[in-house]
């Protein structure tokens, strides 16, 4: 079923030409009226110029969002900062509103400059056909993927709608390569940004695809304010099932994906603690190829906790795979056929018991197959 933006919210989606095969690369979301809203964004040094001029627009209300797929216009200097500016005046310049009122997206391959002349070229006709269905949008804003990523959840008199990207190049330092979420429920602008930064973290914070943190990282939540009023703790609630959605519908679409792995640390001594360690396993290359194959070495997840915690004590350590002890204080207890069964399914977790303490956290992760190194063996050419 096709998913529709909520109240106050319209979409559009062009080939522009930035991808060569003709395909949907540039896509705009409008809305009414001035819309407040709230953005987390990568912590890389090496951020693009987008993400630097959107996080520069926190706090104000906006009308626009302009994204394109197909390049990251990332380290291309001062053309590529002209680019961004150049698309939010054009936008801003159809849609009848401040430059500044222009929030700016982009993605793809880093280093190669955007053809900007393009993406000015297709905005007149892509601001005169706006619609509230949110698919073409979504299409337009894939790259690696392979199947679009909508989730939508209703409230009492409003509703959530949100699209979002990704397939590799993932574990956010802020949120997900990039995600779009829409609501037309009427919520404090003041909440809206640290209710976002508790959701980002509980989902979006809590994926890992190969480990590896993007220069675009964009995530954005806008509000119209159009729907009916909405306690705060149910749209947080509302909020946070929509993220998760879009959250593990990156990580089943992984580049080369073909299982899901769950990585769920418990007895940490706190909360951040048990991330380290869930996002350690998650990121080891050696245990991922073992998730690939099947093959029940788990001693490459007790090597991971170990490299991410010195003092873990193994006497208190247990680790069990697909519901079968492998580790158990300090003793084998691998039963290697049964793991090596557990582990053939599409998805399965990884148990970890690291200790005493009463924090917990859950990695979602998937296996890497020799497909993903095929896939970025040649990602510019």
């Amino acid at each position: 079923m096709a998913v529709r933006w909520p109240r106050g919210f319209r979409s559009a989606a062009a080939a522009a030409g930035i991808k060569s095969g003709g395909e949907l690369d540039f896509a705009l979301l409008a809305t009414e009226a001035p819309a407040p809203w709230a953005g987390a964004f990568t912590r890389n040094a090496a951020a693009a110029p987008c993400v630097t001029w959107s996080r520069g627009l926190l706090g104000k209300p906006v009308r626009a969002l302009s994204v394109n797929s197909g390049n990251a216009n990332c380290c291309t200097g001062g053309q590529g900062q002209e680019a961004v500016v150049s698309t939010a005046r054009a936008v801003a310049g159809e849609v009848g509103c401040s430059p500044d009122e222009v929030l700016v997206a982009s993605t793809g391959p880093i280093g190669v400059p955007l053809r900007v002349e393009l993406l000015l070229d297709a905005v007149p006709a892509l601001v005169g056909s706006v619609a509230a269905d949110a698919t073409p949008f979504a299409r337009a804003i894939l790259t690696t993927d392979t199947v679009i990523k909508t989730s939508e959840a209703v409230l009492d008199g409003a509703s959530i709608a949100g699209v979002a990207k990704g397939a590799a190049m993932i574990q956010p330092n802020m949120a997900t390569m990039l995600a779009f979420i829409t609501t037309d429920a009427q919520v404090p602008a003041e909440s809206m940004q640290p209710a976002f930064e508790r959701v980002v973290a509980r989902t979006f914070n809590r994926i890992s695809v190969d480990a590896c943190e993007s220069t675009n990282d964009s995530a954005f939540l806008l509000s119209t304010g159009l729907g009916a009023r909405v306690a705060p703790g149910d749209f947080e609630h509302a909020l946070q099932s929509v993220c998760a959605d879009l959250a593990g519908q990156i990580v089943r679409d992984a580049e080369g994906g073909t299982r899901v792995v769950r990585i769920a640390v418990s007895g940490a001594p706190n909360e951040q603690a048990a991330l380290r360690l869930g996002r350690a396993v998650a990121a080891s290359t050696l245990w991922r190829a073992a998730a690939h194959g099947g093959d029940p070495n788990w001693g490459r997840v007790v090597s991971a906790l170990g490299s991410a915690d010195s003092s873990l004590d193994l006497g208190a350590l247990e680790v069990n795979i697909g519901g079968e002890a492998v580790f158990t204080r300090g003793e084998p207890r691998a039963s290697c056929a049964k793991v090596a069964a557990a582990m053939r399914a599409d998805e399965f977790t990884v148990e970890c018991v690291v200790g005493a303490g009463r924090a917990a956290a859950e990695i979602l992760s998937c296996d890497l197959s020799p497909a993903y190194v095929r896939l970025n063996a040649g990602g510019t050419t």
